[in-house]
Order: C-alpha cells, then sequence, then structure tokens
C-alpha cells in the first residue's frame, strides 16, 4: 500500500487557490460555516491537508476570501447607485432605494445563478450572526450604511430616526434572507439557469419598499 506525500504548496496541475475558493464557497453554503473544517474543504477539493493552510492560514482568512470575490463588485455598485441617489437634485422615491441594494443581487444572480445563491447563504449567515467579517469586507469610503441611510433619509425625511433605523434593519436583513433562500419551496423556488424571475423579483421590491415606508408616503 502507497501513500501519497501530503503536499506543501500549490499543485502545479490546477489553480489551487481558485479551486480552494469555489469548494469553501459552495460548502459553506450548502450546510453552515461552523460545521465545514478546513480540513474538510482539502479532502472535498482533493487537495492535500496542507494545501489550505497553506494558502489561507485560518478560517477565518478563507471565509473572508470567499466573501471578498463577489463583494468587491457588489460594493462598488451599491456606492455608485447610492451616491447617485444621495447627490440628485430631486429626492429619490423609496422604491429607487431599495432597487439601488437590490438589483446588484439580482444581476450577480444572472451571471451566476448558483454560485451566488451559495455566496448569499454565507453572506447571510454572516450578517445575521453580526460577524464583522461581512461589514468590513463591504466597507467604503463613505460607508455603504451611510450612504444607504443618507438616501432613504432624503425619501423619508419625516421618520423619527429610531423607528426609521429599526425598519431599516428589518428591511434589509429580510431581504438577504429572502435572496439566500430562493432554492426553497417556501418562497416559490424563483431561482432558475438564467437567474431570478422578474415577476418573483419586482415583487419582493414591492415587498421590501412597502415595509421600509411603512404609513408614510414615499
Amino acid at each position: 500500500m502507497t501513500t501519497d506525500p501530503a503536499r506543501r504548496g500549490p499543485r502545479a496541475d490546477v489553480d489551487a487557490k481558485t479551486l480552494i475558493i469555489d469548494t469553501a464557497e459552495r460548502m459553506f453554503g450548502d450546510a453552515a460555516i461552523d460545521a465545514v473544517s478546513l480540513r474538510a474543504v482539502a479532502r472535498e477539493a482533493g487537495l492535500g491537508n496542507r494545501a489550505v493552510p497553506y494558502h489561507f492560514p485560518t478560517k477565518a482568512d478563507l471565509v473572508t476570501a470567499v466573501l471578498r470575490r463577489r463583494s468587491a463588485p457588489l460594493a462598488r455598485t451599491f456606492t455608485d447607485s447610492l451616491s447617485r441617489l444621495v447627490r440628485r437634485e430631486s429626492a429619490p422615491t423609496v422604491r429607487d432605494v431599495v432597487e439601488a441594494i437590490l438589483m446588484p443581487f439580482v444581476e450577480l444572480f444572472r451571471e451566476n445563478p448558483r454560485g451566488m445563491l451559495r455566496w448569499t447563504k454565507v453572506y447571510a449567515q454572516l450578517a445575521l450572526t453580526e460577524d464583522q467579517i461581512w461589514a468590513s469586507d463591504l466597507g467604503t469610503d463613505p460607508s455603504i450604511t451611510d450612504l444607504f441611510l443618507g438616501a432613504a433619509g432624503r425619501a423619508l425625511p419625516d421618520i423619527n430616526d429610531e423607528k426609521f433605523l429599526r425598519r431599516v434593519g428589518i428591511a434589509m436583513y429580510s431581504m438577504i434572507s429572502i435572496l439566500a433562500g430562493t432554492d426553497l419551496p417556501a418562497y416559490g423556488q424563483p431561482l432558475g439557469p438564467d437567474g431570478l424571475d422578474p415577476d418573483w423579483v419586482e415583487q419582493l421590491v414591492t415587498f421590501i419598499t412597502a415595509g421600509l415606508q411603512g404609513h408614510v408616503k414615499p
């Protein structure tokens, strides 16, 4: 019986770093981050046990790499869209603000439905547990949170700040959780090979918009 010696660096026949990120994204999304070890990622990827720590010394490093791959384009689009709403002469509607956050997700779901679904499940796990990895990795200057509050504040100038902030939290975390469940029967399984069903997206926009504005007209 022969044994395969442990590999100390990246394999020559594959892009090991990309393979590790792909594998971790799939495993984190299909199961749960806490349930997946670095050793399990290496085994699933067909790599030696030392391959993952070689590229990602800690699990937090690997989680950050998984998150960062898709968060970077999202952050740029969020920043551009929200900045335009903050700067434009006429006040945005609540729907404008919701679409500035939601539609970048929709576009990435169109480009890579299964990969984006798994990534969103990872994102939701981190966001809902208040893990700082998700917040720091979307960091921009000014922050996306500040831009969102600035745009939403223009759309809802008369709402009480405390109520507004609570409503924002409920609306945004609800949106992320719903997007992470678009493969589930409870949400009608709107995710297909071409991305999210457009009518379903329209209903989600309507739902989140109504939740944000409450009894206040946009």
